[in-house]
């Protein structure tokens, strides 16, 4: 999102972009842990775990919303601030 704006893309362009680019990832990764679990030593249930999958892309999709429309109304600030806060704590924690 970062380099977005500073490229010159709208707060609501870049935040759209970054979540696009995230896909191809989350896709592959869903794609690996579904084959791992399609061990026959491991025996899973389809039903919930689509359930599951339908469930998390639902929350997902809300969640996308909801920040696109806190980008929209408040900016970047509070974002900006959590990641850094956050990336603080994490350094503190785990140094």
């Amino acid at each position: 999102m970062t380099a977005g704006l500073f490229l010159g893309a709208s707060r609501e362009a870049a935040a759209r972009f970054s979540f696009l680019l995230a896909i191809p990832t989350i896709a592959l990764a869903g794609a690996w842990q579904s084959l791992k679990l399609m061990d026959p030593a491991v025996p899973v249930a389809p039903a919930p775990m689509l359930l599951g999958v339908a469930v998390s892309a639902l929350s997902a999709y809300a969640c996308i919303a909801v920040f696109l429309a806190l980008v929209r109304r408040i900016g970047m600030l509070p974002f900006v601030i959590y990641r850094l806060a956050l990336g603080v704590l994490l350094l503190v924690v785990f140094w």
